[in-house]
């Protein structure tokens, strides 16, 4: 009995190991015209609204440490830097998923309130139809908001763009602090991607 349970045990075990460990997914785009050889030298180039920003700041020791770990060299004191780098983020809500009406619905701003794209139903059903009359108590929500973040990185000398990378991300949580460090990650992964690329980035999750 003890030989047939311990493998029972270990698969189990496995298992929840398995069901714990969670990833990141984020989508990202790329556009650049990186030279072969380009240098890395750098400076961070912050917007006047960023200067005294505490959380940019945070963010921005991360960005860094991801740099680093690509070849980017921060420059010398005193020395010209080959390239600047720079940062936006920004948070929205991306929709609202309502689970109380026997069926899976959802709010985006296009097509309002409906039932959740990929089901068929006739007719679609908005918040303001009279047959449709909404209460408080039906509504159980579940919203989503996408985290983007975009890294440009510029000729310091001529200010021609070398590279525009995209990342974004939805998560339930509002916070970006979040996933910035995995937004950075997945924007830099591979660096420099294909021109032009969009691509899916899975990473296990930092949180």
């Amino acid at each position: 009995m003890k030989q047939l349970l311990r493998p029972l045990l270990l698969l189990a075990s496995a298992l929840i190991l398995s069901a714990c460990a969670t990833t990141f997914s984020s989508q990202v785009s790329v556009f650049q015209e990186w030279p072969a050889n380009q240098g890395k030298s750098y400076i961070v180039e912050r917007a006047p609204a960023q200067e005294n920003n505490p959380e940019y700041k945070f963010y921005e020791e991360e960005l860094r440490r991801q740099l680093d770990a690509k070849g980017f060299q921060p420059v010398a004191t005193g020395a010209v830097p080959q390239v600047k780098v720079a940062i936006i983020y920004g948070s929205n809500l991306s929709e609202v998923q309502f689970t109380g009406f026997g069926h899976p619905a959802l709010y985006d701003p296009f097509w309002s309130l409906h039932f959740r794209r990929g089901y068929f139903y006739r007719p679609y059903y908005f918040a303001s139809d009279p047959y449709f009359p909404l209460r408080a108590s039906d509504l159980n929500l579940r919203r989503y908001y996408l985290h983007q973040l975009e890294i440009n990185i510029s000729d310091a000398v001529t200010n021609k763009k070398l590279a525009d990378i995209r990342a974004s991300t939805e998560q339930l949580s509002p916070q970006i602090s979040l996933y910035m460090p995995d937004l950075i990650e997945a924007a830099l992964l591979g660096f420099p991607q294909k021109n032009g690329s969009t691509t899916q980035v899975e990473l296990p999750s930092k949180k």
